[in-house]
């Protein structure tokens, strides 16, 4: 099993970047709206081929139990179809306070490729950890989805504020 520890720092408070990281994680789960068919990707670069477009994976997304003080979400996934052919992601995402008005989104765990020894040889040299690329991607979108939704439910409540009377 291969290790992975990120992290993005957001510019939203934690408490309302952890409600959003349970309702997108929630919403992706169940397929949902926009995150119907949601899929990890990567770019062609990073296969070392010419860059001008990506491949995307639909995942099946597991979210675990919830640990409220820790604000951390127990998380696994794998490819929607012939999972064995891709690598499976089992650790936990969660959103840690930065002050009072940020956060960091982080993401730890670790993933098995397929091929056990052969797999991970592969991944760390021909495919130059497309693996541990695609989870960057994923923590990417996880981190601009929580800063849109909280930034909209924020725009809303305004809105709600100044109409109201």
């Amino acid at each position: 099993m291969s290790d992975v520890r990120q992290q993005r720092n957001l510019k939203i408070p934690a408490i309302p970047a952890y409600e959003a990281l349970r309702e997108i994680l929630r919403a992706i789960e169940v397929q949902e709206g926009s995150w119907r068919g949601f899929a990890l990707h990567v770019s062609l670069g990073d296969l070392h081929l010419a860059d001008f477009g990506y491949v995307a994976v639909p995942v099946c997304v597991v979210v675990g139990r919830e640990h409220e003080a820790a604000r951390a979400v127990d998380l696994t996934f794998n490819a929607a179809n012939q999972a064995s052919s891709f690598p499976t992601f089992k650790g936990s995402i969660g959103v840690d306070a930065m002050g009072t008005s940020g956060s960091i989104l982080w993401l730890g765990g670790g993933y098995d490729v397929p091929l056990q020894i052969f797999g991970k040889i592969i991944d760390n040299t021909l495919a130059g950890g497309i693996a541990k690329r695609t989870l960057e991607n994923f923590i990417d979108d996880i981190a601009a989805a929580c800063t849109a939704f909280v930034e909209r439910r924020e725009a809303e409540y305004v809105r709600y504020r100044m109409f109201e009377r």
